[in-house]
């Protein structure tokens, strides 16, 4: 590579601020952090969903370029460990706060998303006009692979959740999944009906991720903020995912039996009793999420 750095040499790096010509600083910051000691991949937040970057030789992967004027804060944090142009660019779904800054990644070769996110961009304003050109170019219907060895990364479809495109980005040698809004947080499922979510598939997607991410111990969610530190430590376990599908099954089935009780979607929300142990949950977006659920339980 033609400049690699740790970011524990980089004083841990931390919070990256882009200065602007004339001496100014963006207010636009993103933190960027290694998983790994002496490893090539990095979680980046602020600005948006989690990304995250591999660097190697032959160009960066990025996955998930954030919202709409923050690829220059990503492109300056990735430029701390490398040289290396973006090459590649993954997207777990395709709303613009995880695809906006592609606009402002001109070196990226190869776009890859699902086909369903493609179709779904390409209604963004963003990607309208000269902006058509920073649409995936590289689709998929339910798996794909790239790379080999230990930078290999397997691409996974395992259904309906958040919207109809969300995929699983896999790490398999260095046992890392980037979930994107699949598991945004541990909070009520975020289901964006206009875009082929849905609530009552939600819990069985997640079901079959589970079942197919053996081995995995770290999952990069779409927005929780990772905990301080380079090497991160305290990160999203693949427990904490198992219990994200449990969540889900537990939401719609609470849902499910005030539907057929016949009380409101309004009602519902209210009053919707969870176990215990989802307390520490976030539960702001319960009345859109009961909403969605009624919508497709009629």
């Amino acid at each position: 590579m033609n400049r690699t750095m740790t970011l524990g040499s980089l004083l841990a790096l931390g919070w990256l601020s882009v200065a602007l010509a004339g001496g100014q600083q963006d207010s636009r910051i993103v933190r960027m952090q290694s998983l790994s000691v002496s490893d090539n991949l990095y979680v980046l937040s602020g600005g948006g969903g989690n990304s995250l970057a591999l660097a190697i030789d032959s160009g960066v992967v990025l996955i998930d370029t954030k919202l709409t004027g923050w690829g220059r804060p990503v492109l300056e944090a990735i430029r701390a460990v490398t040289d290396a142009p973006v090459t590649t660019i993954i997207h777990t779904h395709a709303h613009g706060d995880h695809t906006g800054g592609n606009v402002e990644i001109p070196t990226a070769i190869d776009i890859v998303a699902h086909d369903n996110t493609k179709a779904h961009m390409a209604k963004l304003d963003a990607f309208t006009g000269g902006g058509a050109r920073f649409l995936p170019n590289k689709t998929f219907g339910s798996k794909m692979s790239l790379l080999s060895g230990i930078d290999r990364i397997d691409l996974y479809y395992f259904g309906a959740g958040h919207t109809n495109g969300d995929i699983v980005v896999v790490f398999p040698e260095k046992r890392v999944a980037h979930m994107g809004d699949l598991f945004p947080a541990k909070m009520a499922p975020s289901i964006d009906a206009a875009n082929g979510g849905s609530g009552v598939a939600y819990p069985e997607t997640l079901a079959r991720a589970v079942a197919e991410l053996r081995g995995i111990t770290t999952i990069v969610t779409g927005h929780t903020t990772p905990p301080p530190g380079s090497p991160v430590r305290g990160m999203t376990t693949m427990r904490d995912l198992e219990e994200y599908a449990e969540f889900t099954r537990d939401f719609l089935a609470a849902v499910r039996e005030a539907f057929q009780a016949g009380k409101s979607a309004d009602e519902t929300a209210a009053e919707l009793k969870l176990p215990e142990r989802y307390k520490a949950y976030g539960m702001e977006r319960t009345r859109q999420s009961v909403q969605a659920i009624y919508a497709e339980l009629k």
